[in-house]
Order: C-alpha cells, then structure tokens, then sequence
C-alpha cells in the first residue's frame, strides 16, 4: 500500500472517518473530505499524523461541480495521482412520501447519489494514472429493501447500486474497479440521532448476528477490497449487515 493515495468523502465523522483511519495505518495517503466540520477534519488529520501516517483536508460540497472540480485539482496539486475513492459521504432526511418536502427529498438524493455522481466524474483523469485504481461506493441494504419513512433513501441507495454496475461496465477498459458496501443499520452519530434505544435494541434481536454494527465493520470491507485478495471482484454489492435481509 505504500506511496498509494485515497479520497474520502464525507470522512470528518462516522463510518468515513472509520475507513480514513483504517486506510492511514495501511500507509495510505488519506484526502479527509468534509463540508461542515472543520474542527473534526482537522482533528483525524491530527490524529492520522500523530501515527505516523499522511493526511490532507478539503472542504468541498460534493453536490456542487465547482466544488467537486476544485476538490481534485487539489489533489492534482497535492498527490498528483489518486488510487482510491471512497464515495461515502451521505444524508438521511426521514418523512412518509406524502408530507415529504420536496427540497429534502432533492438533498437527499443529490448527496447520496448525484454527488457520487460528479466525485467519479471527475476522479477518473486521476483513477487512470493509477496501476490499481478503486471506487467504492456506499450505499445502504435499504437500496435491496424498502423502509417506510425513508423513500428518498431507499431510492437513492439503490440508484447507488446500479451506478456501480455501470461504473465497473464503462471504467474497465481503464482498469478501474467499482463496488458497492451497503451497511445495515450502523451505530454513527447520525444514526444515533434518529434511532432510540429501544429501536437499536429491536434490530439487534432481529439480526442472525445479534448486534448492531459498527463502522469498524464497514472500514474492514474496504480494506478488502483493495486488497490483492479481491482483484477478480468488480461491479458487486456486499451487504455488510450481519443477515439482517434474510428476515
């Protein structure tokens, strides 16, 4: 993994932030994308440093193509070669389709999908001077089965999925792999915000592994599929959620 180079998306917190230090103590250059969060960014970065790895923050709105075209000339500037993407960065605004404002329902899927959207649109120029260049793309298993509440979600992270598939079609002939992780429920500070106790509780007893999972879980997929050992894998999607989709 030396001298390799990745970009996170949505990285200052959660399961981003989880792959971001992941990939670091694999001497991984690491881009920390974010939009908010600055003092977070700045804290992994920090932290990554103080470990000996390498890492670089940058603020960009990865609905915006001015943002997203100015987020890879940085990396032009700064890696001038990009191995890695991890297309992360994600919202959930919950509401039943009939009181859906139309705004969050547009958020929603222009952060979940249109901005995976223009991060691989414009990652590709970079992905091509790679001997072993990567998307991974996250998505949801609510992509593979619907929730109420959540339509704007569901719809996007199985747009998500098709993406990928598409992605791996076109971008093979550069020799650019593309694949899906779709997370079950995962214990973040978002969904710490949405979800009660009593909910986490009811889904850990629901799931064959009996637990929730962790953004540990997701980070350890990524590894893997950047590794030698998932060379012939490409176009997939791999549920990272325990067996909650066999109930």
């Amino acid at each position: 993994m030396n001298n390799k180079t990745a970009l996170i998306t949505g990285a200052s917190s959660g399961i981003g932030k989880e792959i971001a230090l992941r990939l670091a103590k694999q001497d991984i250059k690491v881009c920390i994308n974010y939009l908010y969060s600055e003092k977070e960014a700045e804290e992994i970065k920090q932290l990554i440093e103080k470990n000996g790895g390498k890492a670089v923050i940058c603020k960009a709105d990865i609905t915006q193509e001015k943002d997203v075209r100015e987020m890879f000339n940085f990396l032009l500037s700064e890696f001038n070669t990009l191995d890695i993407l991890v297309n992360n960065a994600g919202i959930y605004i919950p509401d039943f389709i009939e009181s859906h404002e139309y705004n969050n329902w547009k958020k929603v899927i222009d952060v979940n999908l249109n901005g995976k959207f223009l991060c691989t649109k414009y990652a590709i120029p970079l992905l091509k001077k790679s001997p072993n260049p990567q998307i991974i793309n996250i998505a949801s298993r609510s992509g593979i089965r619907p929730d109420e509440e959540s339509g704007a979600y569901c719809c996007a992270a199985s747009a998500i999925i098709m993406f990928t598939q598409i992605s791996a079609l076109e971008l093979a002939k550069y020799n650019i792999k593309v694949n899906t992780i779709s997370p079950g429920l995962t214990r973040t500070h978002l969904t710490e915000k949405t979800c009660t106790k009593k909910e986490f509780d009811t889904y850990a007893k629901k799931n064959p592994s009996g637990r929730i999972g962790t953004t540990a879980d997701i980070a350890k997929v990524v590894s893997f599929l950047i590794s030698n050992d998932a060379e012939f894998i490409n176009g997939e999607n791999i549920n990272v959620s325990g067996g909650i989709l066999l109930k």
